[in-house]
């Protein structure tokens, strides 16, 4: 895979990612650059956190298990709104989705064997599990009005954004962590 590109945003479209979230255009624009610093950094110290934990390990779904959630696989391609659907993860349930049909076509579109594309998928999806037992919520580290109305300010809403930003900075550190880098002669590593 000499030509691998990692298919999830870098650092460097992290910032674009905020400006996809419907509450952007409420954040102030001074706060944009250092929410999302936040929320990548975030990323990788859980990351690198978990590597040590697992020993190295690049089985998400050994550690999965290891975390006491039941891994579920179904072999669809889950397409709900429009939108396509890889994974879920269901706190209250301690489960998490992985729909197979969906990953088979986003590893075909990133040029990823399955396995890695699994992986990747589920080590996302890792980071949403970690966020609700014991990291704390990416999304509501930053909250705005839900409603404006002149000076008067009702509610807070979190930013989702931020959760999806550190999600991408956890799959990527843990990958750069697992070898997965490009080496020195080109040749490329799995996760």
């Amino acid at each position: 895979m000499a030509d691998f590109t990692f298919p999830f945003p870098g650092r460097e479209l992290a910032d674009q990612e905020l400006s996809y979230d419907l509450c952007y255009k409420r954040i102030p624009q001074e706060d944009r650059s250092a929410i999302v610093e936040r929320a990548w950094q975030k990323g990788c110290r859980a990351a690198r956190r978990t590597y040590e934990k697992f020993g190295g390990s690049t089985d998400f779904k050994r550690i999965i298990r290891e975390s006491g959630l039941e891994l579920i696989e179904k072999d669809i391609d889950y397409v709900s709104g429009g939108q396509r659907y890889f994974s879920d993860y269901v706190s209250g349930q301690k489960t998490v989705t992985l729909y197979l049909g969906s990953v088979r076509l986003w590893a075909q579109s990133n040029s990823l064997d399955l396995p890695t594309a699994e992986n990747l998928i589920l080590s996302h999806e890792y980071f949403h599990f970690l966020e609700m037992n014991g990291l704390g919520q990416t999304s509501k580290e930053y909250q705005v009005p839900m409603l404006k109305l002149g000076a008067v300010k009702i509610g807070r809403t979190g930013i989702h954004a931020l959760s999806e930003i550190g999600a991408h900075a956890f799959a990527r550190t843990y990958y750069e962590l697992a070898g997965g880098e490009e080496s020195k002669d080109g040749e490329q590593t799995e996760l």
